[in-house]
């Protein structure tokens, strides 16, 4: 089936606004069901939907005046007509406002003076006063201090949420509303944190009991993985595995490199390199799990927080659900400029392996609901120093992300595994997948299920289609019968797909299990110096 969007129409005026952002334009584009028109003299064209003004000079108009085309209207500033200085500005607890943004407190530079609610809902107030209103009713008013100007040629769409913090929050709340009926449906609220390097030798690693961080997770009500060296994969003591068996709602495994020496998966320069490594990784881990009778997810996470371009390739050759990475081109320590939408979605496809965010353990509350309002996973990593004085630090981050709203606590490979969005197209259930691997629960009134093609199955990328489970291929677009009852599961192929057992191992070498060893010691030791 056809599963390209058709765009809601929203108009621009003045029409040399529209002109005047390209960039930033076709970023909305490519990110909203949304096409934008100018709009002309004699007002929006009969296929708007909705209208985005904006007011160069002077204050915004008020709000009769866009209201009398009957449409939705945003209403924003020019560039500029912005304050030099930024102020604090609080998103309020009031049903206009995503329940995820309720109560937070953003920075920005606003426009001109506070607004007159005149009996709107006040969406957002500064110091200042109200920088966000609302009007009631099907074609609400919103008018914004705050300007909205060209991306420049080294951001992304994502950059919005920083520069132009509050036009940033009204535009998305906007065009989500008007979009509603073409829209998405983005996966539940998921979170997750997870601690690198900590194997199960023990019923302890560094500053973590495992005991007492159960008991931790069950109180504050967060899972934790413990990302674990392959390397370290032997027979793991029968206290902590058991731990770690019965509780798999709140402590699990998952991967963290293969030896974790220094530059690991930065150094492959090729993907023939990168694949015996990360082959090698897979084998010591099934053979970890025939001994232990555990479950490592299969989301690698990078030490470092980075890998190479070949690396990635090789992860998704390998099968590898996903890949969990602090910026989307894991190789680089920035917010790519290119493609604009680098960042946007709940994962970036990068060489037919899907790279999902992380964040540290100490981000803001600000900066975890920001995340958490773009759909992402909330993903907090950090090591076990962080715990060096208790577990507090576990719960502060568990409260910013359970104030959130209904949030699902779960493993890493469940986040992989649940990371699509969906919508009902007749009695299509068409899917827009973010990992190699999904699990999708019935769709209601849907009889064929239907996945669309991701980036990196386009312009000659590696992924080629899909399947049911372990059926036969099947393209990217084409419909495929779906009674919808229980969970099916999907995957992602790639022409260059490799099944670990094939794979060479790399030439063995002493140093790693060395420095490994010594590392480990130091580990163990330090809570016996503190």
């Amino acid at each position: 089936m056809q599963t390209d969007q058709q765009g809601i129409v929203v108009a621009v005026s003045p029409a040399s606004a529209l002109a005047a952002r390209p960039r930033l334009f076709a970023a909305l584009e490519a990110a909203f069901p949304v096409s934008f028109v100018a709009q002309g003299d004699g007002g929006p064209p009969p296929q708007a939907a909705a209208l985005i003004v904006f007011a160069p000079d002077g204050p915004l108009a008020p709000r009769e005046d866009p209201a009398g085309h009957g449409l939705p209207v945003l209403a924003l500033h020019g560039d500029g007509d912005e304050d030099a200085g930024a102020q604090d500005f609080r998103l309020q607890s009031t049903p206009g406002v995503d329940a995820r943004l309720r109560d937070i407190v953003l920075s920005g530079r606003l426009a001109g003076p506070a607004l007159d609610p005149d009996g709107d809902e006040v969406l957002a107030v500064a110091d200042s006063g109200p920088a966000w209103t609302a009007s009631a009713g099907a074609a609400p008013v919103h008018r914004v201090r705050a300007a909205l100007g060209e991306l420049d040629a080294d951001e992304p769409l994502y950059a919005l949420l920083s520069r132009r913090a509050l036009a940033a929050v009204a535009l998305i709340h906007f065009l989500r509303a008007v979009s509603t009926p073409a829209g998405w449906r983005p996966p539940p609220l998921r979170a997750t944190m997870h601690f690198d390097d900590p194997n199960l030798r023990w019923r302890s690693y560094g500053f973590i009991n495992y005991g007492e961080l159960l008991e931790h997770a069950d109180a504050h009500g967060y899972h934790v993985a413990m990302a674990t060296i392959p390397l370290d994969a032997g027979r793991p003591n029968r206290a902590a595995a058991a731990i770690f068996r019965e509780r798999p709602d709140r402590l699990s495994l998952v991967f963290h490199g293969n030896d974790h020496i220094k530059g690991e998966l930065m150094a492959p320069k090729d993907v023939a390199g990168a694949t015996a490594v990360a082959a090698q990784a897979l084998r010591r881990v099934e053979r970890f799990e025939r001994r232990s009778a555990l479950r490592v997810d299969r989301v690698m996470t990078p030490p470092h927080g980075m890998c190479s371009e070949p690396m990635t390739r090789a992860l998704g050759a390998l099968g590898f659900d996903a890949l969990a990475a602090i910026y989307p081109r894991p190789w680089t320590d920035r917010f790519p400029s290119d493609p604009p939408l680098a960042g946007w979605h709940p994962a970036d496809w990068v060489g037919g392996c899907a790279v999902i965010p992380r964040i540290p353990l100490s981000s803001s509350i600000a900066d975890i609901a920001l995340r958490a309002f773009l759909d992402h996973p909330i993903v907090l990593y950090a090591h076990h120093e962080d715990v060096a004085h208790g577990l507090e630090p576990l719960a502060t981050a568990a409260a910013a992300v359970n104030r959130l709203g209904e949030v699902h606590s779960m493993s890493m490979g469940d986040i992989a595994t649940s990371n699509g969005e969906r919508r009902l197209v007749g009695e299509s259930a068409v899917v827009r997948p973010y990992a190699r691997r999904l699990r999708l629960a019935a769709e209601p009134g849907a009889r064929t299920l239907c996945v669309q093609a991701p980036a990196d199955a386009l312009d000659g990328g590696p992924l080629q289609g899909w399947s049911v489970g372990d059926g036969p291929l099947q393209p990217f677009g084409a419909d495929v019968p779906w009674q919808g009852n229980g969970h099916v599961e999907i995957r992602l192929r790639g022409a260059q797909d490799v099944d670990a057992a094939d794979v060479a191992a790399p030439a063995w070498r002493p140093w790693p299990k060395l420095r490994r060893a010594a590392t480990e010691a130091r580990d163990r030791l330090l809570p016996l110096r503190s």
